[in-house]
């Protein structure tokens, strides 16, 4: 197995009948490397496949040629080994086309400080190391630039230590081209999957852009000194590639692409060559007039070229410059629009590449809509089919008839006068049978003393049919209550299943917002928001329903005078017909920027205060409650109490509270979900274990509370003076499979406190005549309207009335309604432009729309 491993990596990673451009082996993805192309194991199979070989090698041929040219500073050439390295690594059938370019650059420019023998000796010390590394294991894509560096530094200090004396200098730039090859290998690394037909139907990114801008330049670099007719080639071409990228990508992509190609040009020469600053503002100007098509990107770069080449010493030298941008310019016109297009939609901070990332979000969020609606029809069908499931057949409905049935065909079916009762006399025979079981339920027992007279004058086999009848009833009761538990389990299971269709239905509706009119609300916003001065990065609606607007504003350099919750919340108020207020603010972790969310404001606000103590003083009490917003503009209050006190107690109480408010969050209805912890608690444990809920969700448009007692104590009201009191008469959850969940109906006003408590409370005071008249009292008593203070003298109360004696966890749990006042008013402004649609107008609010779709 060894050796078939090195017979495959002689071989070059396997014979391959056909030329592919990108080819991805096992070993390069469990390394993560780059994708590979063997062309020296390619066998042409047509002679459009001969073509496509001979391109790539004739560029590889002319790339490494370019590159064995390029010297910096009259000394340094990391251009070779760097290139050689990754032709090697990445397309090993046209390393051997880059290695003779390379020397023969290089022997093209020794007047220019190029050293062919050294060259050579890298090249072939490179592929040698490789060789031998591949031999025992693949080489790591980040070992290759380290391992150039070793090689480039290393013969260039071997190279000066026999011919002269090894000084600082030396050693210092051997490095220096040791770290620049280092460097270029890095960069060159990311470019062969940028390059290849599959990366190239993606997009780029802008490093990318920058490290092909650097490939190009090093190329570039080689062409000093070739000239056509006076003219520079290495002058052209940079002008003619900074012209493009700007055209493409504007001004920022501009200026970046002629900054970078300057300075590597300039590396070439050993002053500090004005061509930086011509490039990079001629690559801005050009930039900046991309709007006007490619011809006023060509005009800009001509202008703004010509301006700093004016400003040069020498008049001969400004001309040159001049008509080098003006033939780069005639270039960049004769460029095909095809070229042209295919640069644009890859490029980012175009046009072009924007419309394609956005049709690509649209796809998948179409996608999304349709799998989600799909998914939403399944658990809809799912519920539907569980609710045609429900139905038990006839004769198990009643349990009499089933035991009647029963006995019938254990006793009955072999007796002789099986005709003449069940046939000739059926009605008269299930009368007596009935009777027969009536008496049995009476007296708990069916034996020849008490059996009813018709039934035992009609019988002949008594001793038998008796005995049968009694197990029937048994077994019919045990059946019957067995298929109670089935039919309930699957009415919530199917209950379950309806709700999270109509979720998801919702949710899918939501995504399917119109990308059109959100663009042009968010453009509108933009100018509103200008029109105040107010300077914002983007816009984002995530929302513009009537009680459920969501906004999203980036904001660059914030200057923390909170202009969002001042400024932008106000006048969005005023555009919109409903307060809006900022809902969070989140800041970079630099502190460039910050993202800050807007959204609507509830009519209502709920404060909440609470007082507890555990039996005899404990640290740990069994009752549990939590406030939360569950969203869809609801707030709910439940308070639990679990069976006993102490740790148990405490883990049913809290298991009921958080699953319930983990229902309410996803959208479910709220009878709905006291079932649904009702069976969590059944199925817990085989032990008897229950827990008390109380559950209030307030609609905070309206303050219509909705209150749900689930076997706990009476609740309170307080109305100022006027206490009103909510009574519940269903048994804790936990005990039976199933439950009736009493509902009532409530309108809050503002300053009204609502008030749950454990039945520790209660039991405090229960050697008291009426304990909740005497609670109703104390609380018309408190003046206070703060909800933590009427918890806490509440709880003292109580405390005292009992003698200092805590018999029971006792909690309370108040919450007082407020009007919301938000604290900046809406910026009024004359012209302000309608930005909600007349659809979301006409939408319901969130808390109706939300009981019009999950109210199962």
């Amino acid at each position: 197995m060894h050796s078939k491993s090195k017979q495959k990596r002689r071989m070059g990673y396997g014979h391959r009948p056909s030329i592919h451009l990108v080819s991805a082996t096992s070993d390069s993805r469990s390394h993560g490397m780059p994708p590979q192309v063997d062309f020296s194991q390619s066998t042409p199979s047509s002679f459009g496949q001969f073509l496509l070989r001979a391109r790539y090698l004739l560029l590889a041929l002319v790339g490494g040629y370019l590159m064995g040219r390029a010297v910096i500073l009259n000394t340094l050439t990391p251009f070779a080994l760097a290139g050689y390295a990754v032709s090697l690594h990445m397309r090993k059938g046209t390393s051997w086309s880059v290695g003779i370019g390379l020397l023969l650059g290089s022997l093209s420019a020794m007047s220019a400080g190029a050293n062919p023998i050294l060259l050579l000796a890298m090249l072939v010390s490179y592929r040698f190391l490789m060789y031998f590394f591949t031999r025992w294991d693949r080489v790591d894509v980040h070992a290759i630039p380290f391992l150039v560096f070793a090689v480039d530094a290393g013969f260039r200090i071997g190279f000066v230590l026999p011919t002269s004396h090894l000084d600082l200098f030396s050693v210092g730039m051997a490095i220096v081209d040791g770290v620049l090859a280092f460097l270029l290998t890095l960069m060159f690394l990311q470019l062969p999957p940028l390059l290849t037909a599959a990366r190239a139907k993606k997009q780029w990114q802008t490093d990318e852009v920058i490290g092909l801008v650097i490939l190009l330049a090093s190329l570039m670099t080689g062409l000093q000194g070739v000239e056509i007719h006076g003219i520079s080639l290495e002058g052209l071409f940079a002008r003619y590639l900074v012209v493009l990228f700007a055209a493409v990508g504007g001004a920022g992509i501009g200026g970046t692409v002629g900054i970078v190609t300057g300075v590597i040009l300039s590396l070439g020469t050993l002053t500090m060559s004005p061509l930086i600053g011509v490039l990079g503002f001629a690559g801005v100007l050009a930039g900046l007039l991309r709007e006007g098509k490619r011809f006023f990107s060509g005009v800009g770069f001509l202008v703004g070229s010509a301006v700093l080449a004016l400003y040069s010493a020498h008049p001969a030298q400004a001309w040159q410059s001049i008509w080098l941008s003006a033939f780069a310019v005639l270039l960049f016109y004769l460029t095909p629009k095809s070229l042209f297009a295919a640069l644009a939609r890859v490029t980012p901070g175009t046009a072009d590449h924007t419309l394609r990332q956005q049709e690509h979000v649209r796809r998948i969020k179409a996608m999304m809509t349709s799998r989600i609606e799909e998914v939403a029809t399944v658990f809809s069908e799912l519920g539907a089919s569980f609710a045609s499931a429900i139905e038990t057949p006839k004769h198990l409905e009643d349990k009499s008839e089933h035991a009647i049935e029963l006995s019938k065909n254990e006793i009955c079916m072999s007796c002789r006068r099986f005709e003449r009762c069940w046939q000739r006399e059926p009605d008269h025979t299930l009368a007596e049978f009935r009777e027969a079981l009536q008496q049995l339920e009476k007296d708990g027992d069916l034996s020849l003393q008490n059996v009813p007279k018709p039934f035992y004058s009609r019988c002949i086999k008594l001793d038998r049919i008796l005995p049968a009848l009694k197990r029937a009833e048994i077994m019919a009761a045990r059946e019957h209550v067995l298929l109670r538990q089935v039919r309930e389990s699957r009415q919530l299971v199917a209950s379950q299943l309806v709700g999270v269709g109509a979720i998801m239905r919702d949710l899918a509706q939501e995504i399917k917002r119109e990308e059109g009119t959100s663009r042009k609300q968010e453009a509108q916003i933009m100018a509103t928001l200008e029109k105040l001065g107010l300077e914002v990065q983007g816009v984002d609606i995530i929302s513009l329903e009537e009680g459920k607007v969501e906004i999203e504003v980036l904001q660059m350099h914030p200057s923390g005078h909170d202009e969002c919750g001042k400024l932008i919340a106000p006048l969005l108020s005023e555009v919109l017909g409903e307060t809006i207020t900022v809902k969070k603010t989140d800041p970079s972790p630099d502190g460039s920027y910050q993202v800050v969310t807007l959204a609507s404001a509830k009519r209502f606000q709920v404060s909440s205060g609470y007082a507890s103590a555990a039996k005899d003083g404990t640290l740990q009490s069994g009752d549990f409650f939590n406030v939360v917003d569950v969203g869809n503009g609801r707030f709910a209050l439940a308070l639990s109490d679990g069976m006993g006190n102490g740790e148990r107690a405490h883990s049913e109480s809290s298991a009921a509270v958080s699953i319930v408010q983990q229902v309410l969050k996803a959208g479910f209805d709220e009878t709905l979900a006291i079932k649904t912890v009702n069976s969590a608690l059944l199925l817990r444990t085989d032990q008897e274990m229950y827990a008390t809920l109380d559950l209030a969700i307030v609609d905070l448009f309206t303050a219509q509370t909705e209150f749900l007692k689930v076997g706990s104590v009476p609740s309170y009201i307080k109305q100022g003076k006027r206490v009103q009191v909510l009574h519940g008469q269903s048994i804790p959850i936990g005990i039976l499979t199933d439950i009736e969940v009493q509902t009532q109906h409530v309108s809050l006003a503002e300053g009204d406190i609502v008030i749950f408590m454990s039945d520790g409370v209660v039991e405090a005071v229960s050697h008291l005549q009426d304990p909740d008249g005497w609670i109703q009292r104390q609380l018309e008593r408190f003046d206070s309207e703060d909800p933590q203070i009427v918890a806490d003298l509440l709880l003292e109360s109580s405390v005292r009335a009992a003698g200092g004696v805590i018999k029971d966890d006792m909690t309370i749990l108040c919450a007082k309604i407020e009007k919301f006042r938000p604290e900046w008013s809406t910026i009024r402004l004359p012209d302000l432009p309608t930005i909600r649609s007349k659809k979301d107008r006409n939408r319901p609010k969130s808390s109706e729309r939300h009981r019009q779709l999950v109210q199962v």
